[in-house]
């Protein structure tokens, strides 16, 4: 057999690659931009004497490279790799499937004009208009002329070999996909390894930088505006406290903010970015505040398609991207010792093996997929999933884990993914016994941990607990935490100090 020269050997991943670079420079770009203007607007909140979320500790953070460039790697595996990927498909049907046709091609060319009118549908947005502008026609490119250049043009028997893993691979995935599907991803792929957990911990670490790039104002935390020329001291006084109480925080002085509120006449004019955006009586405004501002977002978000992007190359793109990665590597050792078609072929049917065998232990060791029938014993099970299951039926059980002899045991686990749902858990407790403990889990090592802490605090209803979460969120480096913090003491009744 003719053994291959790796050095020659050109795989597809190459030109995936340049595409995923244009994807990282440019999302490197949105996010530190992002992060600039983020960073101006928890100044001046902090000035104000507001609490902010991220507080000082992470703040500065904002104006530093690398939070962009890590963050920025959300923007490239997700939306980067799905319009390289969507690229490199469009030049290999038009090369392979239709001969280069020239209809063929101009249909391509609509659906890639559809994409970039769809992004900018309620408005011009630079970078979604940016990723596909510059991304799919280089990659389109590129692919078409290595496949001209293809030294091997392989049968369409042996093609069709490169292809089918991919497609199955979904299918056999997809029978494992329900709302807890992603949350089982992270304990039993990441949180069971060290490798998984430092890459669980560097994605809670970075992923809020790439998210406050294209939230809409409703899905923000914290949102800032401004109250001018409103004659009636009442009424200003009155859309002030509406306008905190759906955290819409006003701000003195000249600054920059979301929401800017001008009185003419009778009504109401809601503007932003030098934009009227909308027009309402205030007996209107009054009579459903939450309703007007929701309507005022999605009239200024200009990223709602390119989300819905992101979310759906987030479930097709990247895992793509993993398996190319895969193939890359093992197509490289294997062309040590076979031929180019050869080592094509057994990389491609490796990653298939490898694929079913993780799903295989995937499903093996789902928790959901386990059924409980008696509490007590399932609890002090040597099997981790089966401990899991129990404390997953506690709580929608509404039981009270404090009752339980494992209790003490459970609480010191080393494993934070049983941590995790043994805070779940505390959430429908009744003791003074399990809240005190439920406190000391917001010291928790893990960020998954510490976060749901807050949140089963938030389902308790205590409002003790209100003192010891502003100590926390005050002092705390963990942004992520912070906003299950800022949104247990909301869900608390506690809210930010009106300015005078």
């Amino acid at each position: 057999m003719i053994k291959s020269n790796p050095s020659n050997t050109y795989h597809p991943a190459g030109i995936l690659f340049f595409g995923l670079l244009i994807a990282q420079i440019m999302a490197t770009i949105q996010v530190y931009l992002s992060n600039i203007e983020l960073h101006s607007t928890v100044s001046a909140l902090y000035d104000a004497g507001y609490l902010t979320v991220p507080n000082v500790m992470v703040m500065n953070s904002l104006l530093n490279f690398w939070p962009a460039f890590w963050g920025g790697l959300f923007f490239t595996c997700s939306i980067g790799a799905g319009i390289s990927l969507g690229g490199m498909a469009a030049g290999w049907i038009w090369s392979r499937l239709f001969g280069r046709n020239k209809f063929v091609l101009f249909i391509f060319l609509s659906i890639w004009g559809g994409f970039l009118l769809i992004s900018n549908i309620h408005g011009f947005a630079l970078f979604p208009t940016l990723y596909f502008l510059l991304i799919a026609p280089a990659l389109f490119i590129m692919t078409t002329k290595w496949l001209s250049h293809a030294a091997i043009r392989p049968p369409p028997s042996w093609r069709w070999m490169h292809l089918i893993p991919i497609p199955l691979l979904a299918l056999l995935w997809f029978t494992q996909f329900d709302t807890e599907l992603f949350v089982d991803l992270r304990d039993n792929l990441l949180l069971s390894n060290s490798l998984g957990k430092k890459f669980n911990h560097f994605y809670y670490n970075y992923t809020l930088y790439p998210a406050e790039a294209f939230k809409s104002l409703d899905q923000k935390l914290i949102r800032t505006c401004r109250l001018e020329n409103i004659s009636n001291p009442g009424l200003k006084l009155k859309l002030a406290n509406r306008l905190l109480a759906n955290d819409y925080l006003p701000m003195p002085g000249t600054s920059r903010v979301d929401l800017n509120i001008v009185q003419i006449g009778n009504n109401l004019v809601f503007s932003g970015d030098d934009r009227k955006v909308l027009q309402i009586k205030a007996h209107q405004f009054f009579a459903n505040p939450p309703k007007t501002l929701q309507k005022y977002s999605a009239e200024r978000d200009l990223h709602g398609a390119f989300r819905q992007f992101t979310y759906l190359s987030l479930l097709i793109g990247f895992p793509v991207l993993i398996y190319i990665i895969f193939h890359f590597v093992l197509y490289f050792l294997t062309a040590l010792f076979l031929s180019r078609r050869s080592s094509a072929i057994t990389a491609s049917m490796l990653c298939l093996i490898i694929g079913i065998f993780v799903l295989f232990y995937f499903q093996a060791n789902r928790s959901s997929n386990i059924q409980i029938k008696n509490i007590p014993e399932a609890l002090k099970s040597e099997d981790l999933s089966v401990r899991i299951a129990a404390l997953k039926s506690i709580q929608q059980k509404k039981l009270d884990i404090a009752d339980y002899r494992s209790y003490p045991r459970l609480l010191n686990s080393p494993h934070p993914q049983e941590r995790y749902w043994l805070v779940v858990a505390m959430a429908v407790g009744r003791s003074q016994k399990s809240f005190i403990d439920l406190l000391k889990f917001l010291e928790d090592k893990n960020t998954n941990v510490r976060s749901m802490a807050f949140h089963s605090l938030a389902v308790r209803n205590n409002r003790q607990a209100i003192k010891p979460i502003l100590e926390k969120i005050k002092v705390s480096h963990d942004w992520y935490a912070q906003l299950y913090a800022y949104r247990a003491l909301r869900s608390l009744g506690w809210k930010q100090k009106r300015l005078p």
